[in-house]
């Protein structure tokens, strides 16, 4: 089911020549001013450090970012890729706070520790590196990676904006690396099986999608406790600028004095987070997108407030309408003060598909899955006819009236990624759908901000002001 997931296009049409090499010229010439942190001065990122893998060589992994979703990412994947197959040795780790990258390699027992990202770069051993950190950084740590020759494995979302998003498509591309975007959908095999579904016009005509992801906490979402990592709290861990590398962690950010607040609870903040949308509708949306189909937005629209946790910026109740070229939308909600969810669903008009968990993943109020162990959610697609419309869902259904889709266990994306890295064949979670996840979520976040509705051209890939005529359907004899 990989493979056929790989195949399906569906991706949007190829620019020509001429809008590639224009991309690919902006991309480039972003990425040679590309300044370093560290100094603050610009420096021209060291290439192709990276090496050809032999059928036998274990592939080395650094980690950049060692807080909760680094150590997700360890017990989700890698620990079971190294102690199963034995193909990957954990050659560095990096965190601007010490307590955590202390902690980090004594989980790992990687031989080596930094700092700054930078030289992670610069070792020609290193062949892949995976990138846990706040949002304002993925672009630029993930494009330094690219251009240094080495492979990424870069957890959602993608990027912070869309055009970030779309010069790291075309550094990727460029680059002939592997990109693997973190986030759930692509590798479910449940919902490859969903896509050839409704391609084979099972349902109808799909008209919309609802995504549901809530959440409810006491204590507010994403307010971790002070110091720790994720719902951990390490009372006694010292934080202050003397073991927290603060302009690092700021890097393209906003400057702001050093803060707690900020460093431990960022998903609450602008300056580097998308709030719900980035966090937790990422998810839900590549689950759909793989579902009916990956592409670019038309319009997008959101909507919502800060109802019940005021102290933060990004709303705790928060929804977007997302329209498509293919005559469909998806609306999606996610609310921080109730954490009752409805199934993902897709409507068709002759029948209604519903996401069905039978074995929910383990998970604590604040999202963090540590205590899992590798084992995650079970689901099952049920689709149930139209009442109005039954003979012709029982025509198209063999028929039935009601149809159960189960696809089993599926490949984590760690295994998609470190397989990939070998093949060299585009992994299940590719820069493309990355970035076509990413403008619909980000353009959602933009309308909120702003007060209107965003607008994307998906043949250019660019974000309009003046939208294109809505079509209408005259009967012919009122024409």
């Amino acid at each position: 089911m990989a493979n056929k997931a790989k195949e399906t296009s569906g991706e949007g049409r190829k620019p020509s020549r001429r809008e590639f090499l224009g991309q690919t010229t902006a991309a480039l010439a972003s990425a040679s001013a590309i300044t370093s942190v560290a100094t603050g001065k610009p420096r021209t990122v060291a290439k192709m450090t990276g090496r050809v893998l032999g059928a036998n060589d274990r592939i080395n992994v650094a980690f950049v970012g060692n807080g909760m979703q680094f150590h997700d990412l360890l017990r989700r994947g890698f620990d079971a890729r190294k102690a199963g197959k034995g193909d990957i040795e954990y050659a560095a780790v990096c965190d601007v706070w010490e307590p955590r990258l202390k902690f980090a390699q004594e989980k790992t027992k990687a031989p080596k520790t930094y700092r700054n990202y930078e030289e992670i770069l610069q070792r020609t051993d290193i062949d892949g590196v995976v990138f846990a950190v706040p949002d304002h950084w993925h672009y630029q740590m993930a494009a330094d990676a690219c251009l240094a020759g080495k492979d990424v494995y870069l957890e959602k979302p993608m990027t912070y904006t869309v055009d970030e998003a779309a010069r790291l498509t075309d550094i990727v591309e460029k680059n002939k690396r592997i990109l693997q975007v973190g986030g759930t959908g692509p590798s479910n095999g449940l919902y490859w099986k969903v896509n050839e579904y409704i391609q084979a016009g099972k349902m109808g005509k799909i008209v919309w999608g609802l995504i549901s992801y809530n959440r409810n906490t006491k204590e507010g979402m994403w307010d971790y406790p002070i110091p720790g990592v994720g719902s951990e709290h390490w009372p006694d861990a010292e934080v202050s600028e003397k073991n927290l590398d603060w302009k690092m962690w700021l890097g393209p950010a906003p400057k702001r004095r050093f803060s707690k607040e900020r460093y431990f609870r960022w998903r609450k903040f602008w300056d580097y987070s998308g709030g719900n949308a980035t966090d937790l509708l990422f998810h839900r949306l590549g689950a759909m997108s793989t579902m009916i189909k990956f592409d670019f937005p038309t319009r997008v629209t959101g909507a919502g407030g800060i109802y019940v946790q005021k102290n933060r910026e990004v709303p705790d109740t928060y929804m977007t309408m997302v329209e498509y070229p293919g005559e469909y939308c998806i609306n999606m909600i996610s609310c921080m003060a109730n954490s009752e969810s409805v199934p993902l669903t897709i409507y068709g008009n002759w029948g209604t598909l519903q996401v069905v968990q039978q074995e929910a993943a383990v998970m604590d109020s604040m999202g963090d899955q540590r205590a899992a162990g590798r084992r995650r959610g079970r689901e099952v697609a049920v689709i149930k006819a139209e009442r109005q419309f039954q003979d012709e869902f029982r025509q198209a259904n063999g028929g039935k009236t009601e149809v159960t889709i189960d696809a089993g266990e599926s490949p984590d994306l760690v295994d998609d990624w470190l397989d990939c890295m070998r093949s060299r064949k585009p992994p299940v979670y590719n820069e493309l759908r990355g970035y076509q996840v990413m403008t619909a979520i980000k353009l959602g976040v933009d309308s909120y901000r702003e007060g209107r509705v965003m607008l994307f051209d998906p043949q250019a890939r660019r974000i309009i002001n003046k939208p294109p005529a809505r079509k209408e359907y005259l009967p012919p004899e009122a024409s």
